[in-house]
């Protein structure tokens, strides 16, 4: 909620729980001790369009086939329909799937998935308190005699109550190398739900959420721009992007802005690439530490089974609170979270310890993470 106030986007919430609950494999929650909203998109598209017509933002509606660079230093946009835009500087901000405008490194970790289907319904016996927001609940309430669908792929239920009665419940897999199926994931949503006694009466909605993360960045010597997820800002530990991409966004512009005009007064030639500049304000040495830190804690996710994941995430919520709390608000620095590496695993079952150093020694991204922090 207050990630939201901050950028001064609060009336663009349309619920708020006061609280955030996690259960692990028994029911002893732990609660974040962090309010938690719902934003509607509705009101955040109206609010984002608002602001772009104060400030005399123009649109063209059209599909964007390729970005020519000029000798002059300027691009041509080619879009559908031979329509050509000329440009000084191109940001692209279209997605993930922004491989055909932009260059990424080279030989860096493969994406992987975060997948998710949920449903808002009208329930009866609904057992969770409307005034917390269930963040996690990896418990599991299949009995002996009921096989889970999909128990090869680790997955919690994300539960929003907008009141005792009325839940958006989500079945979501954190990340796996190859996209855990929509159908498998409705499935296994409605056997939990059923298992706990929770009665559908009326759908009123239906999500099916597909959001890559990891992923190489993009290079950063490139002429062309990216922001949001074309430019990997997707959390690649959690699938959260908005904040992010909201808050940074007045500061990047800022940066772009700069560079247009010091082009204005910069004969062509004599400078090298601008752009340079605004990728260094959106990925500075720091970030990229940290991202890489993030990245190693997604390769070991990725190799946990159910039980990994509850005992990783058992170790997680034992350490100090600032830490996880830093950690799921992306405020901890690329040394607060060595400090995290070492107090988890000083605080780790021995079981757990052996899969870090292993993972460590052997997963590519263990041998990048210490290059990048070593990186001046």
């Amino acid at each position: 909620e207050d990630e939201f106030k901050d950028i001064g986007l609060g009336g663009c919430i349309e619920h708020v729980w006061q609280d955030t609950i996690v259960y692990l494999d028994s029911d002893d929650p732990v609660l974040i001790g962090r309010a938690y909203s719902r934003v509607s998109r509705d009101l955040l598209h109206e609010e984002l369009l608002r602001r772009c017509q104060e400030y005399g933002v123009k649109y063209l509606s059209s599909k964007v086939e390729k970005i020519i660079e000029r000798d002059d230093g300027c691009s041509i946009v080619a879009c559908e329909r031979e329509v050509m835009i000329p440009c000084r500087l191109t940001s692209v901000a279209s997605g993930a799937a922004s491989g055909k405008l932009l260059q990424y490194d080279v030989g860096g970790p493969r994406v992987s998935v975060q997948t998710a289907y949920g449903v808002e319904v009208e329930v009866e016996n609904n057992p969770y308190d409307p005034s917390l927001m269930v963040f996690m609940d990896y418990r599991d309430f299949a009995n002996e005699n009921q096989q889970c669908p999909g128990a090869e792929y680790p997955t919690f239920l994300y539960v929003m109550p907008l009141s005792s009665t009325r839940v958006f419940f989500e079945e979501t897999c954190l990340a796996s190398k190859n996209a855990m199926p929509f159908d498998l994931l409705k499935r296994k949503l409605l056997s939990r739900l059923e298992a706990m006694g929770i009665r559908i009466v009326k759908v009123y909605e239906e999500e099916w959420s597909y959001i890559p993360v990891g992923g190489p960045l993009p290079n950063t010597e490139q002429k062309n721009l990216a922001f949001g997820a074309a430019a990997s800002m997707v959390h690649p530990a959690t699938g959260f992007s908005i904040g992010r991409s909201l808050s940074e966004a007045p500061t990047y512009a800022s940066v772009i802005a700069n560079i247009l005009k010091k082009k204005q007064s910069v004969p062509v030639g004599r400078v090298n690439n601008p752009s340079t500049i605004a990728w260094r304000s959106l990925w500075p040495q720091e970030r990229k530490r940290q991202r890489s830190f993030f990245l190693f804690g997604l390769a070991l996710l990725l190799e946990l089974d159910i039980e990994g994941t509850r005992t990783f995430f058992q170790t997680f919520f034992r350490l100090p609170s600032w830490m996880w709390r830093g950690f799921l608000g992306s405020t901890l620095s690329s040394v607060d979270l060595i400090w995290f590496a070492f107090y988890m695993f000083a605080i780790a079952p021995n079981s757990m310890r052996m899969c870090l150093v292993r993972h460590l020694l052997s997963d590519p991204t263990g041998a990048t993470m210490v290059k990048t922090y070593l990186s001046l």
